[in-house]
């Protein structure tokens, strides 16, 4: 089971953009951490930067040190009309 911090457990997210056709689409991939309460699961969205993000997969890690969680991969979520 993953370690828990004080505040949630820290997982490292991945964006992976492909080309952009949507102007308010990221230009290019990027790389953030952040803390949750509980670690995404694949289909939840997540909120950063003003964008939303779709989690695309999950990477655990069984850990004894003081690095992240998971490794979450996730693509740009548009909202389809």
């Amino acid at each position: 089971m993953p370690s828990y911090t004080g505040n949630g457990y820290k997982v490292q997210v991945l964006a992976k953009i492909p080309m952009p056709t949507n102007t308010n689409m990221p230009s290019r991939d990027y790389l953030w951490f952040a803390v949750y309460p509980i670690i995404p699961r694949v289909g939840d969205c997540i909120f950063h930067d003003g964008r939303y993000f779709r989690v695309d997969a999950v990477f655990l890690y069984e850990s004894t040190n003081a690095g992240w969680c998971a490794d979450l991969e996730v693509s740009y979520y548009t909202r389809r009309q």
